[in-house]
């Protein structure tokens, strides 16, 4: 009786053990399956994902400072990268130059970058200050400003509580909204993997809005 009771006892641990074996095998390819996404689609939002799918608002009550007025209509048949900025944006400072070598290579191809300037200060108001600034820049794509915050509003921020307001959109030829980056900046760098990722999977994603 002793001994088959060692014995049930035996067959109880082992099988306890090729359990926890089991499942930690399970575990282990369900985790592999679930970073497989992260791996193939790059950087993901945070803040936004309800926007995409949806049509781009209208541009209009901006005051544009190198072009004439534009609005989501005129700009149907392009790629549309909208990026809100704000002079003294350490975090658009950042990203200008990754603006810049998007518009400067693929503007032939069909993308148009809009930048739009959100002020926060009655200083920020003046248009000779933004003007130099998108010029010291390099920003030679349309430029306009947001001073009422209109625009950021029926884009982004319409009473939500967000992150951040330097927001850019990637919108469809069709005018409609496929990509958001909820703000902060994006690059390329060695140095900073997650503002690289960004800058990555936004080029993708132009890449793909153009061929369509």
């Amino acid at each position: 009786m002793v001994l088959y009771n060692q014995v049930v006892s035996m067959s109880k641990s082992k099988m306890i053990f090729l359990i926890a074996c089991f499942l930690s095998i399970l575990w282990q390819i369900e985790s592999s399956i679930s970073q497989e996404p992260d791996k193939k689609n790059g950087w993901k939002p945070k803040e936004g994902l309800e926007l995409i799918g949806t049509q781009a608002p209208s541009l209009s009550g901006l005051k544009w400072l190198n072009t004439e007025p534009l609005d989501i209509e005129d700009l149907k048949g392009k790629v549309v990268l909208i990026r809100f900025w704000l002079v003294g944006c350490p975090f658009c400072e950042h990203s200008a130059p990754a603006l810049v070598e998007l518009y400067d290579k693929y503007r032939e191809k069909g993308l148009i970058v809009v930048g739009i300037h959100h002020t926060k200060s009655e200083r920020t108001k003046d248009p000779e200050l933004v003007r130099r600034a998108a010029e010291g820049f390099g920003f030679d794509f349309p430029i306009a400003q947001d001073n009422n915050w209109k625009v950021i509003n029926s884009y982004w921020l319409d009473g939500r509580e967000r992150s951040f307001t330097s927001v850019s959109f990637l919108i469809d030829k069709q005018g409609v909204i496929r990509f958001v980056h909820y703000g902060g900046e994006f690059y390329r760098s060695e140095s900073n993997p997650d503002a690289d990722r960004a800058y990555q999977t936004i080029e993708g994603k132009i890449q793909e809005l153009l061929k369509e």
